[in-house]
């Protein structure tokens, strides 16, 4: 719209209409529609199928833009309604999760029970999740020494044992096929400190444990007195955390399922398409074998 308010075409340039509306452009369609349709007929009665399928390509592809704009099928010669014409469009649009016809994604049923196998998998993994890192004895304020980097108590940067501080659990960060429980620790010199993001640092409490034992046994090689953990077994899961839902694994569901970047990324993963194991129990535990190919 110019400046003065009146509307003007950006493909013929008059004014009082936009492009959707353009009655030269809805001309220009329908007219390749009709040439392309007259050659496909042409190509087929010289016996030259491959070039009349790709004349028939183009006209399908003009005839649903005319559909669109009009709502007049040239086909058939019919007018047709919003909802019939919605319905003709809906065949050729293709589903950018699961690559069928006829839907999109918004609609999408195998992203749906997806959705619920994952949740599946998720409820499954955590409760066994939670179960093993309670029997390993570490929780939230746990004092676990272990091997690493960086400042010794006289300031000199080595290898070093350092005690660290169970500060906190990532309970969302517990998902399907990542499910070993993550803590935040903090260097325990460090716990007053203002600025602890400086100082904390976020590990599976399985690779807690490993390096706790490098710590010990790195002791014993040395002829030092092994480190000693203080472990307090804190681990008291939020409410629903071991029932999960799709309203409390949101965030979990955009990281799995994303609706953004390329088509590849986008698309349905191949744990979906050929489910083996775990996934596979999930859907057989949800009855949705009849919703997966070769799956009974």
């Amino acid at each position: 719209m110019s400046w003065s308010g009146t509307v003007t075409c950006s493909y013929c340039y008059k004014q009082g209409h936009n492009k959707r509306k353009c009655l030269a452009l809805s001309e220009r369609i329908k007219s390749e529609y009709e040439g392309a349709a007259s050659m496909a007929a042409k190509e087929r009665t010289a016996g030259n199928e491959s070039d009349a399928q790709y004349y028939d390509d183009r006209a399908e592809n003009r005839r649903q833009l005319y559909l669109k704009r009009t709502k007049f099928d040239l086909a058939t010669g019919e007018k047709v309604s919003n909802k019939a014409s919605k319905a003709a469009r809906m065949k050729n649009v293709t589903c950018g999760y699961c690559a069928e016809r006829g839907h999109t994604r918004r609609i999408c049923q195998h992203a749906k029970n997806d959705k619920q196998v994952f949740i599946e998998q998720t409820r499954r993994e955590r409760a066994s999740a939670w179960e093993h890192a309670v029997n390993m004895g570490i929780g939230v304020g746990s004092m676990v020494p272990i091997r690493a980097s960086g400042y010794d108590s006289d300031g000199e940067w080595r290898m070093h044992t350092q005690l660290r501080y169970i500060k906190s659990v990532d309970w969302d960060a517990s998902v399907a096929r990542q499910s070993a429980l993550v803590v935040h620790h903090t260097d325990a010199r460090k716990i007053g400190d203002s600025n602890q993001n400086r100082w904390t640092s976020r590990d599976s409490l399985d690779n807690l444990r490993k390096a706790f034992g490098e710590a010990r046994e790195y002791a014993l090689t040395t002829d030092e007195r092994p480190p000693i953990a203080s472990l307090i077994p804190t681990l008291d899961p939020p409410a629903g955390w071991l029932e999960p839902s799709e309203k409390s694994m949101k965030q979990a569901l955009l990281r799995e399922f994303p609706t953004t970047g390329n088509k590849y990324n986008k698309s349905r993963n191949w744990q979906y398409k050929y489910p083996e194991s775990d996934t596979l129990e999930a859907i057989k535990i949800l009855n949705l074998q009849e919703h997966y190919e070769n799956v009974s």
